[in-house]
């Protein structure tokens, strides 16, 4: 095996080179003798291939034996095996624990010797260390302040203190990438590195824990599947024929436009049914305005602008959660106010809620005013066909050909696993219950929502019902739903000393499912209600405004603006004092907040809606309104179901850790938001416009009652309902 004095000369040629500069050609070799001497079990453990004559298989061992040899003459192939290996993994104390060597490189490795095949095989080891020696147990087993260091204590002390702050990422523990022989298991690489370990650390007084799983290993043959499964093909089978079907009646829409071929165009249904799946027809309808008596046009531009703030907060929290170099960078923000904007993004979902429960009452509202009956089956059938086509597109994707999109170091970890959860609980998010079963399992970390607005849609009819036939009694129903979410939410957290909300910690993104507060708080429909019943409330208020022709005076409307954005920048920045380091934790704070601050936001943006619908939003109900944003917010939906695959496949396909800055966070997001409303766009054109068209087509075919009629229209009108996700 090579030795260090290579790296000793080396850094002595190095030296005498800038002698003239550094002086330090007199006692370069004693140092390298003393200071080498010391390290050179530590650096020959992570910088040489590890070999053991304890490993089990035979063909690894072999190879293994094969591959040094061919090292020390220089071969092509097994230096660029070790080329592709991490040497030595640097930056631990900045928290950068992974090193990915070249994962391209390693997989791109073949040789033939001897009748031997030998590839390359990736595998990423966790090694996870502590001190050894009782001084330094001492040093870690006192509680240190998380505040307070100096650049003299010893690094354990600090390894400590990161250890019990959760703002903190763990520094004992570090990831590095080995190309070894594929004929190599993970198990047999574990061997090596663990009896390699045990040499490295006697002259240090540390002790370490090496793993190595076979999840995390992969050759060129296992990191892209070449294989299709009889799902794949069914898959690509349906999107081939959904997409020849929506060529083929665009190409016949277009044609029989033309004046000299108008005479072949069909009549009566089988018109409908090409416009149904015309893309030319859908992109009319998606591009066509017209301006919305209620004044309600003002909905688009929120419903959009808060998309666009998921995503980004989205985009963030896998950014947390990815292989970062500078840690610290991250870790910097939970000390400060203004980090806040993006820490406590999560509470802009409310935003989401509000306006489906402000949408659904005002439309039922004026139905039920006007005497109208209402089929509640046919509005929740029409209601599940409005969402699920898409849906299930999408969840077909994660079962089947995503895994098949990329490779990298993680997307077997990341990808793999989102695949094996859908492949297991996707039936559970067709029934939109996936917030409440099998939450360990959630397949696609956003569905909770779908579920979640879906059980609420499902009440909404009878509330709003109530409110239309009994005003009193249906407001006093409400009023006690308002109070009875905001209770479950104060109990749950108060009862189990949960946070008060979803705290951002890179601990928590890495594994967002093990969070309990993140499960029993921030999914369960029971505690996000509030806002949905607010919405409820906020469209009674706007219907009785109208109603009697109130005019808010314009002294109100300013203090109402004020108090609106006070309550909005008051519960975004409030959050900080859940964030604040070496704070003692409260059951009743942190209870009180996580229901209130539900009920500030909301209030907050329904004063917005309610100015802008009156005609009391300045200069921001013209922006609201404006016709590209109410484009695009018609696509909001498909945007909102798509941009966390794009966000997953660009985090498990990284080759090596990112460098987080707030440039580098907002160039990411916005092209997530590009290519979210792109793709929705496709998913729009090809599944969920053409779906919707052919059941409204069907549904007016079986129907013939003048009540049925007056069905069909009110629940054609309620589509807008479906899009505010």
């Amino acid at each position: 095996m090579p030795s260090l004095s290579r790296i000793q000369i080396l850094a002595v040629i190095t030296c005498l080179l800038l002698s003239e500069i550094a002086n330090c050609d007199s006692n370069t070799t004693n140092v390298s003798n003393d200071f080498g001497g010391d390290f050179e079990p530590l650096t020959n453990f992570f910088f040489f291939p590890p070999f053991s004559d304890n490993i089990s298989d035979a063909k690894c061992k072999l190879h293994s034996r094969i591959y040094q040899q061919e090292l020390r003459k220089f071969t092509l192939w097994a230096v660029k095996m070790f080329d592709a290996s991490t040497k030595f993994p640097t930056g631990i104390l900045s928290g950068s624990h992974y090193d990915f060597g070249n994962f391209d490189e390693c997989l791109q490795v073949k040789a033939q010797l001897g009748g031997e095949l030998i590839a390359g095989k990736y595998c990423l080891a966790k090694l996870a260390f502590s001190p050894s020696d009782q001084e330094h147990l001492e040093i870690i087993e006192k509680t240190p302040s998380l505040q307070t260091y100096s650049y003299n204590e010893s690094a354990w002390q600090t390894i400590k203190r990161f250890a019990v702050d959760p703002s903190k990422r763990i520094r004992h523990e570090v990831n590095w990438a080995l190309c070894i022989p594929d004929s190599c298991h993970s198990r047999d690489l574990g061997v090596q590195l663990n009896e390699a370990l045990q040499k490295a650390v006697t002259k240090f007084n540390f002790r370490g824990r090496i793993s190595v799983d076979e999840s995390n290993c992969q050759t060129a043959d296992s990191a892209i599947p070449v294989t299709l499964t009889r799902g794949d093909i069914t898959f690509l089978s349906i999107i081939g024929f959904c997409v020849t079907i929506v060529i083929l009646c665009t190409m016949a829409d277009l044609f029989t436009s033309i004046s000299t071929l108008q005479k072949y165009r069909p009549s009566g249904y089988s018109e409908k049914l090409i416009e149904a799946f015309s893309a030319s027809s859908n992109v009319h309808k998606l591009l066509t305005y017209s301006e919305n008596p209620d004044g309600l046009d003002c909905l688009h531009g929120l419903k959009f602008i808060s998309i666009c703030l998921i995503i980004m907060g989205h985009r963030v929290m896998f950014a947390l959660s990815t292989p970062i170099v500078n840690t610290d960078f991250i870790e910097g923000f939970y000390s400060k106010i203004l980090a806040m904007n993006l820490l406590n993004g999560p509470i802009v979902v409310d935003t989401f809620f509000l306006i489906s429960g402000f949408l659904v009452c005002h439309l039922l509202l004026e139905q039920y005013q006007n005497n109208k009956n209402i089929n509640i089956l046919v509005l929740y059938l029409h209601r599940y066909i409005r969402l699920t086509p898409v849906y299930i597109v999408l969840l077909a994707f994660y079962c089947t050909m995503f895994i098949k999109m990329g490779d990298g170091p993680l997307w077997t970890e990341k990808v793999g696993r989102e695949m094996s959860r859908c492949q297991t609980t996707w039936w559970i998010n067709l029934l939109y219950i996936n917030n409440y079963v099998n939450v360990d399992n959630l397949c696609m970390f956003q569905s909770w929502y779908i579920s979640a607005d879906f059980h609420l849609f499902m009440i909404a009819p009878f509330i709003v019902k109530l409110i239309s036939s009994r005003p009193k009694f249906g407001v006093t129903v409400l009023v006690i739903l308002i109070c009875v979410s905001t209770a479950s939410t104060f109990w749950s957290i108060y009862h189990k000393n949960l946070d008060a909300l979803l705290l951002l910690y890179i601990r928590t993104l890495e594994n967002p499912l093990a969070n309990q507060t993140f499960r029993e708080v921030y999914m369960p429909t029971h505690t996000r209600a509030t806002p949905y019943f607010i919405g409820i409330a906020t469209a009674y208020i706007l219907n009785r405004i109208r109603a009697k022709n109130i005019v808010i005076p314009k002294s109100i409307v300013w203090i109402g603006w004020l108090v609106s954005i006070f309550f909005v920048e008051a519960t975004i920045y409030s959050a900080w004092y859940f964030y604040v380091p070496d704070s003692s934790y409260s059951a009743l704070n942190s209870a009180i907040y996580g229901a209130g601050h539900h009920i500030m936001w909301t209030v907050g943006v329904c004063f917005m809606i309610i100015a802008m619908s009156t005609g009391n939003g300045a200069f921001i109900e013209p922006v609201f309104a404006w016709r590209p944003v109410i484009t695009l917010s018609r696509l909001c939906y498909c945007a909102f179901l798509c941009h966390g695959g794009l966000q997953l496949y660009s985090v498990a396909a990284l080759r090596n850790p990112i460098s987080a800055s707030l440039y580098n966070l907002t160039w990411f997001s916005m092209g997530d938001i590009t290519l979210s409303f792109f793709a929705a766009f496709f998913l729009s054109l090809v599944f969920e416009s053409p779906i919707l068209r052919l059941e409204s087509i069907l549904r007016k075919k079986g129907l013939s009652s003048e009540s049925n009629e007056d069905l069909t229209k009110k629940t054609d009108s309620l589509e807008t309902v479906g899009k505010e996700i």
